[in-house]
């Protein structure tokens, strides 16, 4: 029997562990020098002169939204499909998702969407960078500019992806990262805000640490949080980014090797690579099915559990989730090709420490399963 393989695993290296070791042999485990050193060298690697980390993509959304000021009754535009870290913090800032729909081919933000549901309430758009790919940047910076919108790029799933030359994270006002143990690098939890604005880097800097005062310590200038990385974390995370080219390697490696054995499946798509996106970096190995596959999404995952082969389904988009429909008024059907690729979207083993054999085994019982 097959030993299990897994949907995501990383791989943890020596630099990771000794920069850890470092820090407990030092009892520098909560705020010290590997913070800074890895806000200011992932912040290089995105080509943006700030970064600020914070305790998970999550928080990073959240803060980046308080710190453009977004709050009550605005309205900020974002993909219909992507993790509910997004809209969820939108909520939190007693503002309104407003869900736009994707391209089917390529899981993107549908960009030609967008104008017709912006309002004068309308703050923000939260672009999201899908699996790897980029979204079309340029008509979102037309649209910001010509309705005074902020922009805020979610990159959890994009590190490393350019749009027309330019990494994301580093176009529009703010980016935000994620360090969740499945992202293509790690700090087991974190977060990053990237921006080219002082103003706003020390902003995100007040409020995600509780917003102190400046000559008397708790004489706080704010209402703040705590989304403060530990010094762990950060030694971690710069460990991981020393070796980012070597992931990236590896993670193209697996795309290629896929996309050689699945090409031509009857049924079996693998998304278009926008043509917008001049560097693509595989998150993780997304596929959508239809009719002509012979079985459901659901009904391959239960099939391929049971060869001891993990899969996770596509997000449930803005527009499904129940609590956000009560509470926003959202309609069901307002994002159609987001709903096909709740129902018929996955994505298959790609961890960094996956094998080409076992590359070659998922993809044997996908076509196996799919001939009979």
């Amino acid at each position: 029997m097959q030993n299990k393989i897994p949907v995501f695993d990383i791989k943890i290296g020596d630099l990771e562990k000794k920069y850890i070791k470092d820090c407990l042999d030092s009892s520098s485990i909560g705020q010290g020098s590997y913070v800074e050193d890895f806000e200011k060298q992932f912040s290089q690697f995105v080509n943006c002169k700030f970064g600020v980390t914070t305790t998970s993509g999550t928080t990073a959304l959240h803060l980046a939204l308080k710190t453009l000021d977004i709050g009550d009754g605005d309205e900020v535009l974002l993909s219909s499909s992507t993790n509910m870290a997004c809209a969820f913090s939108i909520a939190h800032c007693n503002a309104k998702p407003v869900p736009i729909d994707i391209h089917k081919n390529t899981w993107q933000m549908n960009t030609d969407l967008i104008e017709k549901k912006i309002t004068n309430k309308t703050k923000a758009i939260m672009v999201v960078h899908l699996f790897g790919q980029a979204v079309d940047m340029d008509p979102v910076i037309e649209l910001a500019k010509k309705y005074n919108l902020k922009i805020l790029e979610d990159c959890a799933e994009s590190h490393g992806v350019e749009y027309k030359g330019k990494k994301v994270g580093s176009i529009g006002d703010v980016g935000a990262f994620s360090f969740y143990p499945n992202k293509t690098i790690t700090c087991g939890e974190g977060g990053m805000i990237t921006t080219n604005s002082e103003k706003l880097a020390e902003k995100a800097r007040d409020l995600k640490n509780l917003c102190y005062g400046k000559n008397n310590k708790f004489m706080h200038t704010g209402i703040g949080f705590q989304f403060r990385m530990s010094n762990v974390s950060a030694a971690m995370g710069l460990g991981q980014l020393s070796q980012i080219n070597e992931i990236f390697e590896k993670k193209k490696k697996i795309d290629e090797r896929y996309k050689k054995n699945l090409a031509g499946i009857k049924g079996l798509n693998i998304p278009e690579i926008s043509k917008h996106t001049n560097k693509y970096i595989m998150w993780v190995f997304n596929l959508y099915l239809d009719d002509k596959f012979g079985i459901t999404r659901d009904e391959l995952a239960i099939k391929l559990k049971e060869l001891n082969i993990e899969t996770r389904e596509a997000f449930v988009p803005v527009n499904m989730q129940k609590v956000l429909q009560k509470k926003y008024d959202l309609k069901e059907k307002d994002c159609p090709n987001a709903n096909y690729i709740m129902d018929n979207g996955f994505y298959i083993p790609c961890g960094n420490t996956i094998t080409e054999d076992e590359i070659d085994y998922v993809s044997e019982k996908i076509i196996e399963i799919g001939k009979k």
